[in-house]
């Protein structure tokens, strides 16, 4: 009856044209091996550990041999693996506070309460792996990187940044590639592309067998709905903090705006699949 209740108030919320502020959501730190850092705008670094809660425009490293795993507010998990910085550009949300005090790592699907979120990351170098959770209408997640963009819906992929070079595979599910300056494509399951130098060489193959293994590992927890001990709940706690890099220029967005219905259309996409 709950349920039936808040479907009926968020539908009645989008018909009368009612929008929710869309404000910054929370991303909850599951699991950490090593040293691993967050940085402010002003450079200075914090060490992170299980149990920090973070927020967009913050940059996350990993040193040599160390890993860091977290969940955002909408189901996605991201674990970075040795030598990897992350810049979280945007992790907005049009009703955070819906999912206050639930466990992320859950959530299959984006909670209908938070009525959609828009996700942007910037991968500077190394790996991460994505476990994105499926995404209502109108959400999106995308990962930038210097040679290009990879968004997608719901879908478990990789993306590494090595020198000049940017790779993307698909484990599960779909993910659209975008190179810089070229039509987008679509990868499906078990397999990859590579983005090579400054020329932007595409070249094709199978996805990767050692980070395939290494996600579905990492992601088991999730998948089965059960957080492993060292997960963060989401709740926060008394040592979450928020950073302050510079906010990421998304276009169409602001940070008192509704986050708007994204257009598939409006993406460039010459419908082939690899």
């Amino acid at each position: 009856m709950k349920l039936i209740k808040l479907v009926s108030i968020i539908a009645f919320a989008l018909a009368s044209g009612f929008a929710f502020a869309a404000a910054p959501g929370n991303i909850a730190v599951g699991s950490v091996e090593g040293t691993v850092v967050v940085t402010a705008a002003d450079g200075v670094e914090k060490q992170l550990v299980a149990g920090y809660v973070i927020r967009e425009n913050s940059r996350v490293s990993t040193d040599k041999d160390s890993t860091a795993k977290f969940i955002l507010a909408n189901g996605t998990v991201v674990v970075l693996k040795p030598n990897t910085t992350l810049d979280i550009s945007q992790f907005e949300q049009n009703n955070p506070s819906a999912v206050d005090g639930q466990d992320y790592s859950t959530f299959a699907t984006e909670p209908e309460a938070t009525a959609g979120s828009l996700t942007t990351v910037r991968l500077v170098k190394g790996t991460a792996l994505f476990k994105v959770a499926k995404l209502l209408p109108g959400s999106k997640l995308t990962v930038k990187t210097h040679g290009g963009d990879i968004s997608v819906k719901g879908t478990t992929f990789y993306v590494t940044v090595n020198g000049a070079s940017v790779s993307a595979g698909c484990i599960d599910g779909a993910i659209a590639v975008s190179p810089t300056g070229r039509a987008t494509l679509t990868l499906t399951s078990g397999k990859s592309a590579t983005i090579s130098g400054a020329s932007g060489a595409l070249s094709f193959g199978r996805a990767s067998v050692a980070l395939t293994n290494e996600a579905k590992t990492a992601f088991a927890a999730e998948e089965t709905g059960k957080p492993s001990s060292s997960t963060s709940t989401g709740t926060g706690s008394s040592d979450a903090f928020d950073v302050t890099m510079p906010p990421a220029s998304v276009e169409g967005t602001t940070g008192s705006d509704r986050i708007p219905e994204v257009n598939s259309a409006s993406s460039v996409d010459d419908g082939r699949k690899y």
